[in-house]
């Protein structure tokens, strides 16, 4: 089987990085002691044959050839050079310009920065401000040096860090100091610029360095704002429908799960002008949702109906990461045999307490997977119990996500030797690395590319190695995301179809523009963005680019796929409620988090089944909106067979 469209192979993988310093750049001062040293040499060799020594009845002696060439250096070359030889002519020349080029150097490294600071003023809203120089905003602010024509300014407080070094050799302005100084922050031009992404180790000092640059946007006055928002107009393209976003956007990234969770829906996170407007991401949750994108489960295997052995991933670990995969799972592993996808988790015992906190967070998990946890070492299990786990019911694909690269390699080779010594079937591996190491920088230069047909993987050892950070911390990913475009498209639908109802915003409070949307609600369209590709998938199609040659195809099918489609995204919704915290009422109450609709498909009524029916029928439309339309995945296959929607 061959995919009918190139675009099925997912993204490609960053091209390298090109050479953004020329020879003449990178042998600068090597050239310069060079043209210094000629100049000497010739200095000599002419003062040599034009000076009377002594020995021939002159004043001169042979130390004044050294002298005089040294002159040259300091301007002091005599003003009458009549019968002066060609290259004592030269050295003339050529000795004051090799020290004023190296004086005009000197000054410039002093005053570089704040030339190139003062300049920002004539860009505003053309370069972006990334504070916190390690792996994640080295990533982000060498991806916007290499492929965008934003200029780009860094802080960092380490006047040594080797990565604040190399980005200014890809151009970047850096800014030595505090980022948490209001200073530095005024320094750098912040409330001029277009992007400011806070990505420093500390969650706590990236909130309070936010809510610093957003103090000082209050400076601004009403004629610099609408001077900024004409700029932004002109230059940056339309989200979706919507227009382009004029304000300084602000990326604040937060790991610890228990601040998100407090700040996610804390009113600073609300804040949304034409000044400032913030929106916190995960770092982990993003990457998860990447992962999800290219690693699918339903790309290794799909039930298509009871019939089908059930869906079953195993989780290597308990890391952050491995987590937010186990909620990714919740949220977009629902296909038609309508049964929760059952998840194992392979963790240490030191890793109880994490997992009771987990459970504890997301107290409504169970109705959403099949969880169980297995405590044992993953790098050293028995042999036994390792063909017991995989005999009781066979996994379907194993994602590792382990603190240490080398480990999470090391435990996936292992366990892929032992499970071909048991003779066991294959069982596909995603190893998620963490990048955090130098030594894994040099191993994963050897990994292949991801690809999203894995049908080519060996046999032998199918293992896939997902570079989190490469793969996910750039500016397609972080700042142009296509799955929030989509999510915009979603919700201006939804605007749409409601208004067309008669419904008005004091019936239903998320008739309001995507940026005065809540950040739940967002997060909601988000989920269901994030599930069109599997629904896709199971109707045998795949999203092409609106140019593609393949033949657009009609979708979904036949009436059979629509009544599934529309049963499988109700109850895709009810597990995203499920773990935002709602449950069933006869009443629906925002406040205590209540819904009427929590039930079974066959117990809803024929209008909200409709409702569910639509969201199926509009994907087509959408799609197009996004530049996209859909097409079959594979040529020589119809739909999967499946019986009935079941419940």
């Amino acid at each position: 089987m061959t995919p009918a469209n190139e675009s099925f192979h997912g993204r490609n993988r960053r091209q390298p990085e090109p050479e953004r310093v020329n020879l003449i750049a990178r042998h600068e001062w090597t050239i310069v002691g060079l043209l210094a040293a000629l100049a000497f040499l010739l200095g000599c060799v002419g003062y040599a044959q034009t000076l009377t020594f002594a020995d021939q009845g002159g004043s001169y002696t042979r130390w004044d050839v050294v002298y005089g060439a040294f002159r040259l250096f300091i301007f002091e070359a005599p003003d009458e050079t009549a019968g002066w030889p060609v290259y004592l002519q030269v050295a003339r020349a050529l000795a004051p310009m090799v020290v004023l080029y190296t004086a005009a150097k000197a000054v410039w490294t002093v005053v570089e920065e704040e030339v190139a600071l003062y300049g920002l003023l004539f860009r505003k809203r053309r370069f972006v401000v990334v504070c916190g120089i390690g792996e994640t905003g080295f990533r982000i602010a060498r991806d916007y040096c290499l492929n965008s024509d934003k200029h780009v300014v860094i802080i960092d407080n380490d006047p040594l860090n080797a990565m604040a070094a190399e980005l200014t050799n890809y151009g970047a302005i850096h800014v030595c100091g505090n980022a948490m100084d209001t200073l530095t922050l005024m320094k750098s031009r912040v409330v001029y610029a277009k992007e400011l992404f806070l990505c420093t180790s500390d969650d706590k000092a990236n909130i309070a360095i936010a809510k610093a640059v957003e103090r000082l946007t209050r400076r601004l006055t009403d004629a610099e704002v609408r001077q900024l928002e004409s700029i932004a107009r002109r230059r940056e393209p339309s989200v979706g429908d919507d227009p382009p976003d004029v304000s300084l956007r602000c990326f604040l990234a937060v790991d610890s799960p228990d601040i998100y969770e407090v700040f996610s829906v804390h009113s600073f996170l609300e804040v949304n002008s034409s000044r400032f407007a913030i929106r916190l991401f995960s770092r982990r949750e993003t990457i998860a949702r990447n992962i999800f994108r290219l690693c699918a489960p339903d790309l290794y295997y799909r039930p298509t109906s009871r019939a089908s052995k059930p869906m079953h991933i195993l989780f290597v670990g308990f890391q952050a990461l491995v987590r937010e995969m186990i909620l990714q799972t919740a949220l977009t592993a629902h296909y038609t045999d309508f049964r929760l996808p059952r998840v194992t988790v392979l963790c240490q015992d030191s890793e109880r307490d994490q997992v009771e906190r987990f459970r504890h967070r997301h107290v409504q998990l169970d109705n959403t997977v099949e969880i169980d946890f297995v405590y044992a070492d993953p790098m050293t299990i028995k042999p036994k119990q390792w063909h017991e786990m995989q005999t009781a019911t066979h996994f379907d694909v194993c994602y590792v996500g382990l603190e240490k690269d080398v480990e999470g390699i090391l435990t996936a080779r292992r366990l892929n030797r032992l499970r071909r010594h048991s003779g066991l079937p294959p069982l596909n591996f995603v190893v998620c690395l963490n990048q955090q190491s130098f030594l894994a920088e040099i191993i994963d230069d050897d990994f292949e590319p991801i690809e999203m047909d894995k049908i080519g993987l060996p046999k032998h050892e199918p293992i896939e190695y997902f570079e989190c950070l490469d793969e996910t911390i750039c500016i397609d990913v972080i700042v142009n995301e296509a799955l929030d475009a989509m999510a915009r498209t979603l919700h201006n639908a939804y605007i749409d179809t409601q208004l067309g109802n008669g419904v008005d915003v004091r019936s239903n409070a998320s008739l309001v523009p995507w940026s005065a949307l809540p950040a739940h609600k967002k997060k909601a369209n988000q989920h269901a963005a994030a599930h069109m590709d599997v629904k896709l998938r199971i109707a045998n199609c795949v999203a092409c680019s609106i140019d593609s040659s393949e033949a657009e195809a009609p979708f979904p099918p036949d009436d059979l796929m629509m009544e599934l489609l529309a049963h499988l995204e109700h109850r895709r919704w009810m597990a995203d409620k499920y773990l935002a915290g709602y449950s069933y009422g006869e009443v629906r109450d925002e406040d205590r988090m209540l819904h009427p609709d929590l039930v079974a498909w066959q117990e809803l009524t024929e209008e909200d089944k409709e409702k569910d029916r639509a969201n199926i029928r509009q994907i087509p439309l959408l799609l197009k909106m996004q530049g996209q339309k859909v097409c079959r995945m594979y040529s020589a296959l119809n739909a999967p067979q499946v019986d009935s929607v079941e419940s």
